[in-house]
């Protein structure tokens, strides 16, 4: 009796061990430890320009989005309208490693 319960505790083991994946890397992370800032113009018309930490990060269109990948820590941005509407206030983000952080401004 206690031979078949060893048998069977084996094949269990194995059966276990078999539908794990085992693997002594450690996982890949593409971020290279930077985090995303992801931006989206709602806006209708507005063509808004994307500051981030007192930098011209480009322009977005109304509808579309715009990515910036930024060092972990606290960084300010802020949506300026350049194309006769408003922009966004100003606000603070604090970025994770690896993480991204979404927002959107819906200025008129």
């Amino acid at each position: 009796m206690k031979k078949i319960k060893i048998i069977l505790i084996v094949i269990a083991l194995l059966v276990i061990a078999a539908s794990t994946n085992f693997s002594c890397d450690p996982p890949k992370d593409d971020c290279d430890g930077k985090g995303t800032l992801s931006i989206e113009n709602k806006s209708l018309s507005t063509v808004q320009r994307l500051m981030i930490d007192g930098v011209n990060y480009g322009s977005v269109d109304p509808g579309d989005k715009k990515e910036a990948k930024l060092a972990p820590g606290t960084h300010s941005w802020q949506m300026a309208g350049i194309s006769g509407g408003t922009g966004c206030s100003a606000a603070t983000v604090i970025i994770v490693a690896c993480q991204t952080s979404s927002f959107s401004c819906s200025a008129k």
